[in-house]
């Protein structure tokens, strides 16, 4: 591989990485230096209709959903991010030490099932941050990076059988490449193997496999939409979705609440006034950990939370190891006051939104208020106007 090659592959991993490691840079200190260059990125997707949907979610990643397979794919996607990088690490360390040894070719422990167990891994640890934090951008990247591996594995096998011939040509005929059986390897013989040119038998099966995962894609969104707490409430002109399964019932009173507040109705029609069509109301409990996703955090009215303790993190990355719901393990506390941020709707045009199109993918949702209210004593607590950004600025966020 020449310079210019090997420059492409690094920038591409490199971006691959970085876009796919949006979650876990979200929650750091470095996450105003990331978005500073992310942000606008996205942005610039959300602004053209024909791309907006890049930007959307396909799975629930703010709420709690109906639906316990949903749930399950939550967790289940961090255990395997945790997994993943933890077998990577093993097999970098595995190889790294045999490189310092001078053993030559690493054939046992990890390799000694498949050739390629670090691809394998960052692929498992790639699965389970898209099913943690699944935008339709980062499915098509992940998609896009599965067959970048297969182009880098080959491309090493072919420095490896010029460095060692035959010896190592007798491992590939013994050992899988990625997965025991070689699963992967039949099925693109099946679908494709009546093609002569592997090049194009190649770009087929990319655009195969990225249409197949949009198409299952959207219909995880549709039920993913079906199965989450979400009331439209024309006469107020808003969508409301809550971030913990509740009757339809339940979340209409907690409205009715909020609207008893001449504060709220007041600035409501303010915002009528000014050209605004319809709003959406995330409700949540006070205590929600997540609620950055939609506003910039008021932790004044938040009851003081403890450090989390080694447990707790491990709890977080391992949820299947303890015997907490999927409520404890987002940090949802039911109980208490609850919190309704009224968030503005918007085309990427500028052009306000109607409540009915709260959900769709060209629709933007900023804060505008933030309301407490304590539903047992049917009182509203505080109302709060918002700077229209979430924690991290002014990108799309997710709306379940």
């Amino acid at each position: 591989m020449n310079l210019r090659g090997k420059i492409v592959r690094s920038s591409v991993v490199i971006v691959y990485l970085l876009i796919g490691l949006e979650i876990i840079i979200m929650i750091s200190p470095f996450a105003a230096y990331f978005y500073s260059g992310y942000g606008p990125l996205l942005n610039t997707l959300y602004a053209f209709p024909a791309t907006a949907w890049l930007t959307g979610f396909f799975l629930p990643h703010a709420v709690v959903a109906k639906s316990d397979m949903l749930n399950f794919i939550n967790g289940f996607g961090r255990t395997l991010f945790s997994l993943g990088i933890i077998a990577f690490i093993i097999g970098a360390f595995q190889i790294y030490t045999a490189k310092v040894r001078r053993k030559g070719v690493v054939t046992g422990i990890l390799y000694r099932w498949i050739r390629h167990p670090q691809y394998l891994f960052l692929a498992i640890a790639g699965l389970g941050l898209l099913l943690f934090w699944p935008r339709f951008f980062i499915l098509i990247l992940y998609a896009s990076m599965l067959f970048i591996y297969y182009l880098l594995a080959q491309h090493e096998e072919q420095r490896m059988l010029a460095q060692h011939g035959e010896s190592y040509r007798v491992y590939m005929d013994h050992t899988a490449m990625f997965l025991p059986g070689n699963p992967g390897g039949k099925l693109f013989r099946l679908f494709f193997g009546w093609i002569n040119s592997k090049g194009l038998s190649l770009g087929l099966a990319y655009m195969f496999t990225l249409a197949l995962l949009i198409f299952v894609a959207f219909g995880l969104r549709s039920y993913t939409i079906s199965r989450t707490s979400i009331v439209r409430i024309p006469a107020k002109e808003l969508t409301a979705v809550s971030i913990t399964p509740q009757p339809d019932e339940s979340i209409q009173n907690i409205v009715d609440i909020a609207f008893q507040d001449s504060n709220l109705t007041a600035s409501i029609e303010n915002y009528h006034k000014q050209g605004h069509k319809g709003f959406m109301v995330h409700i949540m409990p006070v205590n929600y950990m997540m609620q950055g996703l939609f506003t910039q955090p008021d932790i004044s009215g938040m009851h003081k939370r403890p450090r989390r303790s080694i447990s707790a993190v491990i709890g977080f990355m391992f949820p299947f190891l303890g015997r907490r719901n999927h409520q404890d393990m987002m940090g949802v506390m039911s109980d208490g006051p609850m919190r309704l941020i009224f968030s503005q709707l918007t085309w990427p045009s500028g052009q306000y939104a109607p409540a009915d199109e709260a959900l769709a993918f060209t629709v933007k949702h900023l804060p505008l208020l933030r309301v407490d209210v304590d539903v047992r004593k049917s009182q509203v607590m505080n109302v709060d106007k918002t700077a229209p950004r979430n924690y991290w600025g002014q990108m799309p966020m997710p709306a379940f």
